[in-house]
This record gives C-alpha cells, sequence and structure tokens, in this order.
C-alpha cells in the first residue's frame, strides 16, 4: 500500500506542473465556490448539497417536533419529458435563489419556481429517440452549476453549458 502511495504523489505533481491553470479553475465562480465550502443553507449548488456530499442543510424550519406534519407542497409534471419506460431519473436537483433546476432522462433540462413549481424555462435536448446502444436505460445523474451556467452531459456525447437565467444554450461540445 505505501508502494501505491509513493507513486501516486509524483503524479499528481507532474500533473500539476503540466496543467498549471487547472487550480485557478476551482476558484472562478467564488460564489458558488463559497457555497461548496461551507454547510448547506437554502441553495443546494451540486448533488449531495456541497463538496463533501453530506445531504445536510443547516435549515432549521423542520425538526423532530414537526416533521409529522409534512406533506407535499406542489407537483410538476414537465411536460412529460422522461416519461416512460426507457428513461431513469437519479438526479438531484440543485437549488440557487429560491430556482430549482431539474435534468430528465431525455437530458432535457427545466428551472422551476422552488416555492409554487411553476416552469419558468426549458431546454429540449432535441435528442435522437434512435438511440439504442445504452447499457442502462435513458438517465442523467444531474446538473453542474457554476459562472452563471448550467451544464449537462448529455447521452449523445455532448456537454452542454445552459444560461442560468433563460436556459438558452451557451455552448454544444462533443
Amino acid at each position: 500500500m505505501r508502494h501505491r502511495a509513493q507513486r501516486t504523489v509524483p503524479i499528481f505533481v507532474a500533473l500539476g506542473l503540466l496543467f498549471p491553470g487547472a487550480a485557478s479553475v476551482r476558484a472562478a465562480d467564488q460564489e458558488i465556490d463559497r457555497l461548496l465550502q461551507n454547510p448547506v443553507a437554502k441553495d443546494w449548488v451540486t448533488n449531495g448539497g456541497n463538496m463533501t456530499n453530506q445531504r445536510y442543510s443547516t435549515l432549521k424550519q423542520i425538526d423532530t417536533t414537526n416533521v409529522k406534519q409534512l406533506k407535499g407542497a406542489w407537483m410538476a409534471r414537465l411536460k412529460g419529458s422522461g416519461l416512460g419506460g426507457k428513461y431513469s431519473l437519479e438526479a438531484t436537483p440543485l437549488v440557487k435563489d429560491g430556482i430549482m433546476y431539474m435534468v430528465t432522462g431525455n437530458d432535457d433540462v427545466f428551472a422551476l419556481d422552488a416555492k409554487t413549481g411553476q416552469i419558468l424555462w426549458e431546454h429540449w435536448s432535441g435528442i435522437g429517440q434512435q438511440i439504442s446502444t445504452v447499457c442502462c436505460g435513458w438517465l442523467n445523474r444531474g446538473l453542474g452549476m457554476g459562472e452563471g451556467m448550467l451544464f449537462l452531459g448529455q447521452l449523445d456525447a455532448n456537454v452542454v453549458a445552459l444560461d442560468i437565467k433563460t436556459g438558452k444554450e451557451v455552448w454544444r461540445r462533443r
């Protein structure tokens, strides 16, 4: 085990020397970076809530005295996206500034008002439904957030960046 660690350290040092700009990428969006480093409060900006994937919020509205009183506040149908046997939902919604961002198994993205469930904008992936080389069904494991954009990897081998306020495509890379 010790031998493996001795080999790993030089590899990371070499990668750091080859890609010196990689460390600065993390701080490109200082607000998101700050939210990722701290315990989750009202914003849930990554899968698991923060960098340590604790899935814990510091909010105090729900506790052992009132948890039994919880009930659904709203439900959204997402206009039928990802509805069908071949689709799967395995993503955690992201929440920032009262807006919930959700991706479906068809790689369609929706922004919803977190209090009412009203759809604020939608982005349809346009993925050809004839793709059949999928081993485990059509699914998306979630969105990334930063620099005013949402990022998603699509089943058609594209990575797409969307403007977080409008849902308009900013860029797409194969």
